[in-house]
């Protein structure tokens, strides 16, 4: 009777059944395996360029994200900024401002001037408007009026700036363009 906590010994037979069977490796299985690594090498590599692409990518909109981050917030005092300049607009009006008024408008005025060089600072520039030519990209047509004195397409009056942020649009001016008049029989 055999002990079960001996090991069994497989002996010779074991031994000349691995030699056998243990042979060098054919020149179709080399040519396979150098195929198989020239698959994982490939998708390796394209595996890299793929993170490095994810990394270019989100290095890109984090950039995005940090020059836009004030967007909304420089957005909502353009029209703090539009009511200090209709108060000046509207102080040039009176014919003889008594000193406390002239006092008065200095201060608004010199609180519109850092109220832009803070926008300036943050990167916010207005939208070229009076006198240039209609931008649909940047302007806002709120009417026409008949050119005489201007070319067609020209911007005749500006309701209300429009602002950049890096170049891309805050919001858009609020102008009149000129149109061709039309002769009296409509054509």
């Amino acid at each position: 009777m055999e002990d079960p906590d001996k090991p069994e010994s497989f002996g010779e037979e074991a031994e000349e059944f691995h030699e056998d069977h243990v042979s060098p490796p054919s020149e179709a299985d080399t040519e396979e395996t150098g195929k198989e690594a020239d698959l994982w090498k490939d998708k390796y590599i394209r595996l890299l360029a793929d993170f490095d692409n994810y990394r270019k990518r989100m290095a890109r909109e984090q950039e995005e994200s940090r020059k836009f981050a004030n967007e909304s917030l420089l957005k909502a005092f353009l029209p703090i900024l539009d009511n200090l300049e209709r108060a000046l607009f509207h102080f040039a009006k009176v014919p003889s401002p008594s000193p406390e008024l002239k006092a008065l408008a200095e201060g608004v005025k010199l609180t519109e001037k850092q109220f832009l060089e803070l926008l300036e600072k943050h990167h916010v520039t207005r939208v070229p408007a009076s006198g240039s030519v209609f931008d649909p990209n940047v302007h806002e047509a709120m009417g026409f009026s008949p050119a005489e004195e201007h070319e067609e397409g020209a911007i005749v009056d500006v309701y209300q700036q429009g602002y950049l942020l890096q170049g891309r649009l805050l919001r858009p001016a609020l102008v009149t363009v000129a149109q061709k008049k039309e002769d009296a029989s409509g054509s």
